[in-house]
């Protein structure tokens, strides 16, 4: 109430003074609204504040650079004036977190709760940014609940490796089918014949998390065990930071029953998260971590790729996830553009094995074109171009697909873009296809059950990957092009560096302009035009698959990353 009474005392002064004129080009900071927005209320009305309106301009601009110098150099300003400009530091909050700028974000928050102690929206904010500081904090790691170690036994050191290896992922089959669970599921399966004896144990919460409220606590995949890691109880607005303590001290009894040889652990949903957990348990129960980093997540903050990669955000994701890769024992990658990139971070060269994105040829086998499902989806007499996956990223631009079908059929080629797969931008590529009047040149299949993709891969003319020029994309090899070139689809991708190591000099499969639907759509064309060409890709494509990207030769590699780990001087 005091502050509203002051805030109504001065809107009284400026009134019996008369409103600025809002053409007033003076130096002097803009009068603040007369009522101050409660930290929690709806949008932030700018219109009558000309400092907070240009900050807001900048950044829904994208020109953040420009947005963070005067949102530093305004709160600057207000912390050594003691000023309570509501409007503006709500401003500056919002710029911050558009930025990237988590420091910027913390100090406005410190300054607001001045202004509002105890206000628990804001006292939640700030316990979340301060989580979100301290895990991209390079010298912290989870803790283990003492309390939980201390119940643990003690573990032989001195004993010889048993070939028990404890995996730690983020997802599992069978309760999410993803390239990721597909990966996981193969990795152990090949490690199994291998002679290694693998357990998986998924990420705190799951299979929860994704809405799989009846789980059992351990599932079984292709005879090796899924281990899950429940709380009676998620807490709400849990901040990073206490969850991957939590998450340690779940683990911790977990591995000390397992007894394995070592930790393997996955790639998270951040990429370094998993790993700050796999080191804080290894490091507590005397075992060496591998780290396998299965794609660079440092610029999926944001969607606004020309800024991804210059926020503090950014900067302090790079530098956890070096930090990760420096202290495990080994770091396995997926392509060797992944492998340069990681050596570029300051890891030597031998620290890192490539593991490459593989299929199961037995299970991928070339199989003629289901007529009945073909007159289900209407692509009689069509040129079907498409893609088969989650619709969950940006990065995946699937737009593109929309485009070139439309581009297409403005040619007179009677082409239709098969998108096979579900996810949370189904929504608005069904709305671009709309805006672009595509009409039954797109068609969305909606999720499909495994055991019926390859009919819908079958129904494709060509598979294309029109990935977008972000980090992730250029260096991280998908797993879905693999399967293509196993059933005999010909294959188009975007020219980024991964993807050019699939296709190889072009007898793999055909490139186009990153980002350019015309272009994609000339490639299309030529390959419409000549079914030769693409019956050549296709046959050179499966033979190269099944020889150097057959599963079963992964679980021989990840031994003798093992033997390497464990019997260095071997």
């Amino acid at each position: 109430m005091a502050d509203l009474k002051r805030w109504a005392d001065r809107l009284r002064r400026r009134l019996a003074a008369g409103r600025p004129s809002t053409s007033d080009t003076s130096s002097e900071p803009a009068p603040a609204p007369a009522v101050p927005d409660r930290p929690t209320s709806g949008p932030i009305d700018v219109d009558d504040h000309p400092v907070a309106r240009h900050l807001a301009t900048l950044t829904q601009e994208g020109r953040h650079a420009e947005a963070r110098a005067l949102a530093a150099a305004e709160l600057d300003r207000l912390e050594r004036e003691g000023g309570e400009d509501h409007t503006l530091l709500r401003q500056i909050q919002l710029s911050a977190v558009k930025a990237g700028e988590i420091n910027l974000h913390l100090r406005v928050l410190r300054r607001r709760l001045e202004l509002f102690p105890g206000d628990p929206g804001l006292t939640r904010q700030l316990r979340t940014q301060e989580g979100r500081w301290r895990e991209t904090d390079t010298g912290w790691l989870p803790t283990v609940d003492p309390a939980v170690l201390a119940g643990l036994p003690a573990r032989d050191a001195r004993r010889e490796p048993s070939g028990r290896v404890l995996h730690l992922l983020k997802i599992g089959m069978p309760q999410r089918q993803s390239g990721y669970s597909m990966r996981s599921m193969y990795t152990l399966t090949g490690e199994v014949r291998a002679g290694l004896q693998p357990v998986a144990v998924t990420a705190l919460d799951f299979p929860r998390t994704v809405g799989v409220a009846d789980a059992p606590p351990v599932d079984e995949v292709g005879g090796v065990r899924y281990v899950h890691l429940f709380r009676d109880q998620i807490p709400p607005h849990e901040p990073w930071d206490a969850y991957l303590d939590a998450y340690a001290s779940a683990l911790a009894p977990v591995v000390a029953a397992e007894d394995p040889d070592l930790i393997h652990v996955h790639s998270g949903n951040r990429g370094y998260e998993a790993a700050l957990v796999a080191l804080a348990v290894g490091r507590a129960l005397g075992l060496p971590v591998v780290y396998e980093v299965r794609g660079f997540f440092e610029s999926l903050w944001t969607s606004e790729t020309a800024w991804a990669e210059r926020s503090e955000v950014y900067e302090r994701r790079h530098a956890q996830e070096a930090r990760c890769m420096r202290d495990a024992a080994a770091v396995v990658t997926l392509s060797e553009s992944m492998k340069d990139d990681i050596v570029a971070r300051g890891i030597p060269a031998g620290h890192v094995r490539v593991v490459p994105n593989g299929v199961d040829p037995t299970v991928f086998v070339p199989r003629e074109r289901d007529a009945s499902l073909t007159a289900r989806l209407g692509l009689h007499d069509r040129f079907v171009f498409g893609y088969v996956s989650n619709l969950d990223h940006y990065r995946e631009g699937q737009e593109l697909l929309i485009d070139a079908a439309v581009e297409l059929r403005r040619r007179g080629v009677p082409a239709t873009a098969l998108v096979v797969g579900d996810g949370n931008r189904r929504e608005q590529l069904e709305a671009r296809a709309e805006q672009m009047g595509a009409g039954d040149a797109v068609l969305f299949t909606g999720k499909v059950p495994h055991d019926e993709v390859g009919d819908y891969y079958a129904q494709l003319d060509v598979f294309v990957i029109p990935r977008i020029d972000e980090r992730a994309a250029r260096l991280v090899t998908p797993l879905k092009p693999y399967e293509a070139m196993a059933l005999s689809v010909p294959l188009v991708v975007s020219d980024l560096p991964a993807l050019r190591e699939i296709t190889g000099d072009g007898d793999r499969g055909e490139t186009f302009a990153t980002g350019d639907a015309a272009d994609l759509a000339d490639v299309l064309q030529r390959l419409h035009d000549d079914p030769a060409r693409r019956r050549s890709l296709a046959a050179t494509a499966r033979e190269w698959v099944v020889a150097e990207r057959d599963w079963a030769r992964n679980g021989e590699r990840y031994r003798a990353i093992y033997d390497a780990v464990l019997l260095p001087s071997s």
